[in-house]
């Protein structure tokens, strides 16, 4: 049923490499053969689509290179997908922005969706930490990442505002059995030493009409943190996971797809270096910070799908089922805080508080959609419905106080205690639908309706609540979303488009007792963003230059924010913003086996309105957005002798300047940075080595600022820093 377009261009083996790049699944050999590129297409839509045809911003990364390239987690390469940008202090925490659509770290929830194959992954529950507990998948079980950029309302529903993020995995091969081994250890300067392992194996059966494909890892990612108290590498993290897929070909119209996916991360401390307020300067030594108590996190993901793809009549018909568990664990010192204050009341002026919370979310999803095609195919339209269901708990057991002389407890009575239980259930109605105008002209339009209904319990008790507090809330919502979009194709490698779509945030009930603060409402409501697109998407030179760019214009309205009253945190919706940009990328092969890649990024996002409740005046930007990302990188592939391959590649990656926060917090601009890379590569027969060297100038950059203490401008401030030069080898064994 669905269209395959089929382009007859022929080229290199490096204008197909490229061609993989901006167009995935493109069919490809090795360096120095020619090849025709028969049929190029990719799922950004939740369908088989060639790439030209895709209205839209769509980002393809290349895993293989990723692994190749010890690139395994966002961190990595998130400077070379313009518009991407991320917040992060501790690995498995980590808050990602498309577009520049965040208010900072406290977001209610998450503005960029993830998915793993048809896998919603994550939660849009506003008390989950949806908006930093974000999926960093290890790259070598991957076909390709991809990042669609502008809200994906009416295909991904609540929470897709920014974009998505989609992780699409390697899946069982009917053929053939097969399977690799990866062993690798690097090096951090400074600091630590990790190491990797990897294996996967694919096995067909039943006359090659199923198949299993294991997959299973572990990485320990080196630290480079230590503490004036003598702790060393203490933000060291233990990485590991698996996956098992299978794949079923029940008839020539129905196939089945399942997978199971577990990933573990396990760190010790954070990768925060304490900094001067006024210059981020090291406070106490670089790469140093002051800390009275281990802090450590867990950070745990299980994911369960079920695909059944087949045909109804003239219908495509497609069932996605979801199971999916996050569990996740805290511990924070809180002395320069938390530890001031109730040492205050106390009269114990070296009390120390360490803080824990914990947070976990079972979610069930189910979609299911019908496609079909009209009018000699000019038509092709979609219909379909999803529900989902969370049940999310939250716990945050009373501090425990020690002295910060002697490490031993004090006796105090239990100071605060918190839980909080949620529910969040959605039913979503979508259709969409393309129509061929003309042979160069096409029409999409698309629309979502989804109702929401949120439960929330949440009960307090200890010393500074006074007698123990419960309360019951509860909200409703309804809110529809639309895309509209045009394009023109000039040719069959030559079109430019325009998109006009919108995205929204459920609300939710507020967690603040009933007439404890007198003004603050009992719910917030759903905020809403509409985004304009126009861009240009075309392949040159008879394969050897392609290029993409876009502009966008994005209004954003009732925006999420948390404030706080008498020691509750709760959302308010306040202001709008604007974040308008233009986003461009460019590979070109100059000579067979030989690809030069350049991408750049500019977002500007600001408030539109005062936004008192943030501490945001009209005019300031939004937290870390860099005004400018570009990324430059060249790879070549040749073959030495015969039965030889070898590879060297390099990539300039930089980050512009940022702003921490709103104009009333505080807030310090914070520098650009900008890391060099370098890899290579010898592969004979089934062997392949791989050396690599990430941020070899040992750049210094900051993906996050906090202040330690009550007094937002006071020192400490705590940043997240990138992590130093590392150099690493890997290798690698396929059967």
């Amino acid at each position: 049923m669905n269209k395959i377009v089929r382009y007859n261009l022929t080229a290199t083996a490096a204008a197909a490499s490229m061609l993989c790049t901006l167009f995935p699944q493109a069919a490809a050999q090795e360096a120095g053969a020619d090849l025709a590129i028969d049929k190029v297409i990719v799922t950004a839509q939740k369908r088989e689509q060639a790439a030209l045809e895709v209205p839209g911003s769509v980002a393809s990364i290349n895993t293989e290179r990723l692994a190749r390239e010890g690139k395994v987690r966002l961190e990595d390469y998130v400077a070379s997908v313009p518009g991407l940008s991320i917040s992060s202090f501790r690995q498995g925490f980590t808050q990602v922005t498309l577009r520049g659509i965040t208010t900072g770290v406290a977001d209610s929830a998450a503005t960029t969706a993830f998915y793993i194959d048809e896998a919603p992954i994550g939660s849009v529950n506003a008390y989950t930490m949806g908006s930093t507990i974000t999926p960093d998948i290890d790259p070598a079980e991957l076909q390709r990442i991809e990042v669609l950029k502008g809200p994906q309302g009416t295909l991904y529903g609540a929470g897709a505002m920014g974009g998505m993020v989609r992780y699409v995995t390697a899946p069982p091969d009917l053929r053939q059995l097969r399977g690799s081994v990866t062993l690798g250890g690097s090096q951090v300067d400074g600091g630590g030493n990790g190491s990797s392992a990897r294996a996967s194996l694919n096995v067909p059966f039943a006359d090659n009409t199923m198949a299993l494909r294991f997959s299973a890892f572990r990485r320990s990612d080196a630290g480079f943190i230590d503490t004036t108290r003598g702790g060393k590498d203490i933000n060291q993290s233990k990485v590991s996971g698996g996956r098992v897929a299978y794949t079923w070909m029940l008839t020539n119209q129905w196939k089945l797809n399942a997978f199971a996916l577990t990933q573990k991360v396990d760190a010790k401390g954070t990768a925060m270096e304490d900094v001067d307020a006024k210059t981020l300067r090291p406070l106490y030594g670089k790469y140093q910070q002051q800390t009275f108590a281990p802090e450590g996190s867990y950070a745990h993901l299980d994911v369960a799908n079920i695909t059944l793809n087949g045909e109804v009549g003239p219908f495509d018909l497609v069932s996605s089922t979801t199971w999916q568990k996050i569990k996740t664990q805290t511990t924070t010192d809180n002395t320069y805080g938390f530890g001031v204050i109730v040492g205050a009341g106390f009269g114990i002026p070296d009390l120390g508080i360490v803080g824990d919370h914990s947070a976990g979310t079972r979610r069930l999803s189910q979609e299911l959609r019908l496609r079909a095609n009209a009018f000699d195919e000019r038509l092709q339209y979609e219909a379909g419905v999803y529900f989902t269901h969370e049940d999310s708990n939250t716990l945050i057991p009373t501090p425990r106080p020690f002295s910060t002389t002697t490490g031993a407890p004090y006796p105090l009575p239990e100071i605060v205690r918190a839980a909080i239980v949620s529910e969040y259930k959605e039913y979503s109605l979508f259709a969409n639908a393309s129509y061929a105008l003309t042979p160069a002209i096409d029409l999409q339009a698309g629309v979502r309706h989804g109702k929401d209904d949120q439960q929330y319990q949440q009960a307090y008790q200890g010393l500074l609540v006074g007698e123990p507090l419960s309360f019951n809330s509860g909200a409703k919502n309804n809110k529809s979303t639309y895309l509209l979009t045009a394009s023109y194709k000039a040719s069959p490698v030559d079109v430019l488009y325009a998109r006009m779509a919108t995205g929204y945030r459920a609300g939710g009930p507020n967690a603040v007792p009933p007439a404890t603060v007198v003004d603050a409402r009992q719910t917030f409501s759903p905020d809403t963003l509409t985004s304009v697109e126009v861009g240009y998407k075309a392949v040159f030179a008879g394969g050897k230059v392609s290029f993409e760019g876009a502009l966008f214009s994005t209004r954003w309205k009732d925006i999420q924010i948390q404030t706080s009253a008498r020691g509750y945190a709760y959302f308010v919706n306040g202001g709008e913003a604007t974040s308008r940009g233009a986003e461009a990328s460019l590979i070109f092969y100059p000579v067979s086996g030989l690809s030069l890649r350049a991408t750049g990024g500019y977002t500007r996002a600001v408030l539109d309105d005062d936004a008192p409740a943030a501490g945001g005046l009209s005019g300031d930007r939004l937290p870390f957005v860099p005004t400018i990302t570009t990324s430059l990188g060249a790879n070549y592939r040749w073959t030495p002798a015969a039965g030889w391959l070898a590879s060297v590649g390099g990539s300039v990656d930089y980050t512009g300047k940022r702003r921490s926060d709103f104009s009333g917090r505080a807030p310090v601009d914070v520098q650009t940075f900008q890391t060099f890379n370098l890899s290579a590569g010898l592969e004979r027969g089934a062997w392949r080595l791989s050396l690599y060297g990430k941020n070899l100038g040992n750049s210094r950059g900051m993906t996050y600022i906090k202040s330690r203490s009550l007094t937002l401008d006071a020192n400490p401030l705590a940043a997240g820093v990138i992590t130093p030069r590392t150099l690493g080898a890997e290798v690698n064994y396929r059967f």
